[in-house]
């Protein structure tokens, strides 16, 4: 491994002080007033939510219906692009994500949303979307300020968790209580993968070793599937590295096929597992090695930690943040900006 205060110098913009703050995003207070204003009545005769962000501002919505699928009480889509569902309107509750505030598809996102009568509520930072809904009037979520909107999500998370407890829109449980023990847990796991403990094994530096210079594809099964795509964010965006992911048992079904020719793979394969998946699962990660010995796959397997759903996904998402970050710095690189997507936005207008 690479001197660690070597590393360090390429983290011009603190991205592991920022990593190490979302633990704490899951106690902020800044949704916990919304009870005031969003009681199950004012969720009463909502039959759908849509959620319409990009990038980074869409992962905590994915995260949320992955945790929560089994407890929300009406569908729950994540619209990616400019238009939203023909089957939205006054009984559907829109939420309009956009860290930035300037998102274009977002932005036409909140015109549709507003031409269809639906109930809008926007979860941003700043920009265009929040001067939008402040002149309107809709509920607003204001997040924190961060560097990038990818370390924005566990702040998401838990406006969304506040936004839908408080609308009736989830089964009964304190889904606050559930973070907060989450937080207090992770700020005792994270020592794993920050410098707390530089002279002991660190997870996260040990994975980006094996990952430098290589393409990555991460693979897992439905109980980690929002952290699988974060990891792929990631280890775009913080190393700047090709990544892609799949989860299984979809996977079985097509893209395994494809390891088929030469046993000599540039590909590096990470599989994360979670012991509480369904056991289909947990037996196709095996099988799937079985089949594929000799094929060149051959992959890096992280268990994921924690003993509750919850714990586990979010365990599994902050060892991707510090991983992808070291990453990012063994490239030689801060991690943070995003110079590629910057300059494809100026150059679209």
């Amino acid at each position: 491994m690479k001197n660690l205060d070597s590393l360090l110098a390429h983290d011009k913009h603190n991205i592991l002080g920022a990593v190490d703050a979302q633990p704490a995003h899951l106690r902020l207070n800044f949704a916990d007033s919304m009870d005031q204003d969003i009681t199950p009545s004012w969720g009463q005769g909502l039959q759908h939510i849509a959620l319409a962000g990009m990038g980074g501002s869409a992962l905590a919505a994915d995260m949320a219906r992955n945790w929560l699928a089994s407890r929300l009480k009406v569908p729950f889509e994540i619209v990616r692009g400019y238009n939203l569902p023909e089957y939205v309107e006054a009984h559907s509750l829109v939420i309009l994500s956009s860290y930035s505030g300037n998102t274009e598809e977002t932005l036409a996102a909140y015109e549709d949303a507003k031409k269809r009568s639906a109930r809008i509520v926007v979860m941003t930072a700043g920009g265009e979307l929040l001067k939008r809904a402040e002149e309107a009037g809709h509920m607003l979520l204001k997040l924190p300020e961060v560097s990038q909107p990818r370390l924005s999500v566990f702040a998401g998370l838990k406006a969304l968790a506040c936004l839908l407890e408080d609308a009736g829109l989830t089964e009964g449980t304190d889904l606050r209580r559930e973070l907060l023990d989450v937080a207090d847990w992770l700020d005792i796991q994270k020592s794993q993968f920050n410098q707390d403990d530089v002279d002991g094994k660190n997870l996260a530096l040990d994975i980006a070793e094996q990952l430098v210079g290589k393409p990555v594809v991460i693979y897992g099964g439905m109980a980690l599937r929002s952290a699988i795509y974060k990891w792929k964010i990631d280890i775009n965006e913080n190393a700047k590295q090709q990544a892609w992911c799949n989860a299984f048992p979809e996977l079985n079904h097509n893209e395994m096929q494809g390891w088929l020719f030469s046993s000599e793979k540039t590909v590096t394969g990470v599989v994360l597992r979670s012991s509480l998946e369904h056991e289909r699962i947990l037996k196709r990660i095996d099988v799937m090695a079985e089949v594929l010995k000799g094929h060149g796959y051959e992959p890096i397997v992280v268990e994921a930690q924690g003993t509750t759903p919850l714990q586990q996904l979010l365990w599994t998402i902050l060892l991707g943040d510090y991983m992808s970050s070291y990453l990012g710095m063994m490239n030689e690189i801060d991690p943070t900006p995003v110079e590629l997507v910057e300059v494809f936005k100026k150059k679209l207008g």
